[in-house]
Order: structure tokens, then C-alpha cells, then sequence
């Protein structure tokens, strides 16, 4: 009824609240990883660091327990499978981990990186003022805009490797034709005959795959 209505709407927004603090903590938490601990050249800092990174941390334990609250009322109140299954997916430990993008910038192996979902998703990249959320998803997306044209190339240097490997095969076709043409002898012949069978089945395919 219209009073369920309304309830899920109320949800919805605490929800996407939820979600705006998270990704805003967990911004805050990278940025005290960076800024103190990799400089703290004393114990009291490197200790004021460490509590300022657990009070960021118990915002973004609080953060996720509402929100899985308000997710759970979300599907009493049956929201469909689809909006829960892209824009309000379960949030799993893992995906609370500090970004690398700030903390380990210049690291190997950021080819397969991805965003969790919620810097994704509800408008993430909307509605939030504040420089290190501007420069995080910069960032991401000149990194995303880079393997994109890593993929380009490499997509352009396979499908040369596969006319490469055509070429090859009628090669070796060719010259089989050439040397059965020249053989004398039956067994020789016949020889040859199998060998440009072979390679023609090998042109075909390839050409069929590529």
C-alpha cells in the first residue's frame, strides 16, 4: 500500500546515505595511511595515526551494519531482485579494503583492477564535496581510460598475429602443392597430397576462428 510505499523510499535514501558516508570514510581512512604513517617520524604521531585510522574504522563498521539493515528492510518490503542485485548489493569484507590508488600508487599489477560497487553505483561520483573523492575517481578513470587503450592495441596485435598464422599455414599449403608436383615417386606424391590436405584444414579453420 502507500504506506509501504513511502517506507521503501525512506529506506532507499538511508541506504544511498549510507553508502555516501562509507565511501567518504573510507576515503579518510587511505588518506591517514598515506599522509601519517608512511611519514610519522615519531611514536606520538605514529600512535595519534593509528587511533584516528580506528575511529574512521568504527565509521565505516557503523556505516555498513545500517546499511545492511536498510538493505534487509529494503527486500522485506519487496524492492525487485534487480535494483537489489545492482544498485544495493551486499557490501563484503573485502570490498573495505584501503585504495591502493591512493596508498600504493605506483605499484605493478593494476591491470585488473576494479571499483567495488559502490563507487560504481547511486550516483557515487555525484553529490560528494570533497578534493580527495574528485582526485579518486581522476584517477581511476585516466587508469581505466589506459588499459582501455592497452586492450586496443593488444586487440589490434592479435588479429595481425591471426593473419600472420593464416598466411603461414597457405604458405606451407603452397609449398607442399609445389614439392607434390615435383615428386616422381607415387609414395612421394601421396606424401605431399596429405601435407596440403592437412595445411588446407588448417587455412580453413584459422580463417573460420579468427
Amino acid at each position: 500500500g502507500p504506506l509501504q510505499a513511502e517506507e521503501l523510499e525512506l529506506r532507499k535514501g538511508q541506504a544511498n546515505d549510507c553508502l555516501e558516508k562509507l565511501r567518504m570514510a573510507l576515503g579518510h581512512k587511505a588518506i591517514i595511511y598515506r599522509q601519517y604513517f608512511r611519514s610519522a617520524n615519531s611514536t606520538w604521531a605514529g600512535t595519534r595515526s593509528k587511533q584516528e585510522a580506528q575511529r574512521c574504522q568504527l565509521k565505516i563498521d557503523k556505516c555498513v551494519r545500517s546499511y545492511q539493515r536498510a538493505r534487509s528492510a529494503m527486500e522485506g518490503l519487496g524492492m525487485d531482485k534487480a535494483t537489489l542485485g545492482s544498485l544495493y548489493q551486499p557490501i563484503s569484507p573485502t570490498e573495505l579494503s584501503i585504495d591502493k590508488e591512493v596508498t600504493e600508487e605506483n605499484r605493478f599489477g593494476q591491470g585488473s583492477d576494479r571499483l567495488a560497487w559502490f563507487w560504481r553505483g547511486n550516483n557515487a561520483s555525484q553529490g560528494q564535496d570533497d578534493a580527495w573523492i574528485d582526485e579518486f575517481y581522476r584517477v581511476n578513470w585516466l587508469k581505466a581510460k589506459a588499459r582501455w587503450n592497452r586492450w586496443q592495441e593488444e586487440l589490434r596485435l592479435v588479429r595481425h598475429e591471426m593473419g600472420w598464422t593464416i598466411n603461414w599455414f597457405k604458405y606451407h599449403q603452397n609449398e607442399w602443392e609445389r614439392r607434390g608436383g615435383q615428386a616422381t615417386r607415387p609414395g612421394h606424391q601421396a606424401y605431399a597430397y596429405q601435407q596440403v590436405l592437412m595445411w588446407g584444414r588448417f587455412v580453413e579453420e584459422a580463417e573460420k576462428n579468427f
